[in-house]
């Protein structure tokens, strides 16, 4: 059986098309866990509604809103089925993505299995591929995977666009026995580190995974909703990704990952640099707040450190040119290049 994990909250537009992707699967040995998570609109009836149509549905209610970390952590505590599956609420998947994924863990005798995805924009589906062939890492090397879960090392860096595509926690099929084992991998809470929760998760995994299978399909399709929650400028991001990279430093050092590792680390803070300056330029304040933003985002030690290791030679040009600004903190034309690259991300988002 297959535990289908679903954190719920005010998503009554999107949760059904969710829902009927996953119960027409055509594997139909599944619990779908929805977590209805304080909704203030109708995704709480809606919800009932495929619960007392399908026995699947297990459905469980918070009065008050706790979180998606906290959502996924009683899902996975309550979860029966031999693999795990993460899906998104605004999301879906394609009709055949649990049986081909549980035919390729049986016919590679994995543990888990990662498959990619389309982007679903308001006008455009575009599949975001991360290789283009079936790939297997066994004991031996899937310390590998767990390192570009840190981060982008050497030639990685040409793909920055890449930076988190394999740490998502969807479009994976997991084994509930390497979660549940000892010391069970939880997820640490989106109010102490701001993103990336799936991230860590997926590191404390892959710590624990002994083989690991990636698919060239892209049978998970992700909407790409510009107001949600990691969209949304929030002035204490940079506090709590400073809390994201403590967390992951010291999965290096109790776990005496290696130099790769750090480095790796250190070169998802200085692409994050492209995150927190997105965030910075959609906030209300006038040009000359901004571009004071923009200025402390370059200076903080933390990131300046991180941006004076970068090894630019690695990336494409226009993203030579991006980093290059930011390394040597020439915030005038970083500021410019960042504009530009917001309009492209507006644009492509239509």
């Amino acid at each position: 059986m297959v535990s289908i994990i679903i954190p719920a909250y005010n998503c009554e537009a999107y949760i059904g098309i969710c829902l009927d992707s996953i119960l027409a699967q055509s594997h139909s040995d599944l619990e779908v866990i929805c977590v209805e998570d304080g909704s203030h609109d109708g995704t709480r009836a809606i919800l009932k509604q495929y619960a007392d149509r399908d026995k699947r549905v297990v459905l469980v209610l918070h009065d008050q809103n706790m979180g998606i970390s906290a959502s996924r952590n009683e899902a996975l505590r309550l979860a029966k089925g031999e693999w795990v599956m993460f899906v998104d609420s605004d999301d879906w998947i394609a009709p055949d993505n649990c049986q081909l994924a549980l035919e390729t863990a049986e016919r590679q005798q994995a543990d888990t299995v990662v498959w990619c995805y389309t982007r679903e924009f308001e006008s455009q589906s575009l599949p975001k591929m991360f290789e283009t062939k079936e790939r297997v890492w066994d004991k031996q090397s899937v310390g590998l995977l767990q390192r570009r879960m840190f981060g982008p090392y050497g030639e990685e860096l040409a793909h920055p666009e890449l930076l988190d595509a394999w740490g998502t926690i969807w479009g994976k099929l997991y084994s509930r026995r390497v979660i549940c084992s000892d010391n069970a991998i939880t997820f640490v809470d989106t109010n102490v580190v701001g993103t990336a929760e799936d991230v860590v998760f997926n590191i404390d995994y892959m710590g624990k995974a002994q083989k690991v299978v990636y698919v060239p399909q892209p049978w998970y399709h992700y909407r790409k909703n510009m107001t949600s929650y990691s969209n949304i400028h929030r002035g204490d991001l940079v506090r709590k990704w400073d809390k994201l990279y403590d967390e992951m430093e010291r999965r290096i050092g109790e776990g005496h990952l290696g130099k790769d590792f750090e480095m790796a680390l250190q070169n998802r803070i200085a692409l994050g640099v492209l995150g927190l300056s997105i965030i910075a330029l959609r906030s209300n304040g006038s040009w000359r707040e901004k571009h004071r933003a923009l200025k402390e985002v370059l200076s903080r030690d933390r990131q300046h450190q991180a941006l004076s290791q970068l090894q630019l030679h690695y990336f494409p040009p226009h993203w030579k040119v991006y980093y290059f600004a930011a390394k040597h903190k020439l915030t005038p034309l970083f500021m410019a290049l960042q504009m530009a690259i917001n309009k492209i991300i507006e644009k492509n988002n239509k």
